[in-house]
C-alpha cells in the first residue's frame, strides 16, 4: 500500500497536484475541482489538529472497517458520504483562488510530512487513533482518489 509519506509516492502526488487546472472536469461526484482541493486539505488539517471534526465512530469503525479501507479496498466513486467538517455542501472549507488553495494543499502535505517525522497525529473522527503510517497510507489513498476523479 501507498504511503504519502514516501519521498517518491509524495513526488507523483506533488505532479499530479501540479497538473491541476482550473478546468479540469470531475469524472463522478459533484465536487469541482477548486472544492475539491479544498476537501483534500481540510483532511490533512484534521489530521494536524488545525480543524476539529467530530469523533462518531463506533468499534467496528475503529477496528474491521479501518483496517479495510486503509489496506484492502478502494475508495468507490462517488458512494461515500463524508463527514460534514469536509463536506464542501456543508462545513468544508470554501475555495477563494484555485493557484493559491492549490498551493496551500502542497505546502499542508509537506507540513504532514514534517509532522510524521516528529510527532503524531490527532484521532480520525471515524477511525480512531491511528498510527504515523496508517494516517500515511489513508491520506495517499485520499489524495489518489481526488486526483483520479479529476483526470490527473
Amino acid at each position: 500500500m501507498s504511503d504519502i509519506r514516501n519521498s517518491t509516492v509524495r513526488a507523483t502526488i506533488l505532479d499530479r497536484i501540479a497538473r491541476l487546472t482550473p478546468e479540469a472536469q470531475r469524472q463522478w461526484g459533484k465536487m469541482t475541482v477548486s472544492q475539491m482541493v479544498c476537501h483534500c486539505t481540510d483532511q490533512m488539517r484534521i489530521a494536524l489538529g488545525e480543524k476539529t471534526a467530530a469523533d462518531f465512530g463506533n468499534f467496528l469503525h475503529k477496528t474491521i472497517i479501518k483496517y479495510l479501507v486503509i489496506n484492502v479496498i478502494r475508495a468507490p466513486k462517488g458512494k461515500i458520504k463524508t463527514i460534514s467538517e469536509l463536506d464542501q455542501d456543508r462545513e468544508g472549507t470554501p475555495p477563494v483562488n484555485f493557484e493559491s488553495d492549490k498551493q496551500l494543499l502542497v505546502d499542508i502535505i509537506e507540513k504532514f510530512i514534517q509532522r510524521s517525522e516528529t510527532g503524531t497525529f490527532t484521532a480520525h473522527p471515524v477511525f480512531g487513533k491511528m498510527t504515523n503510517e496508517e494516517w500515511g497510507k489513508l491520506a495517499y489513498k485520499h489524495l489518489d482518489h481526488h486526483l483520479e476523479q479529476f483526470g490527473v
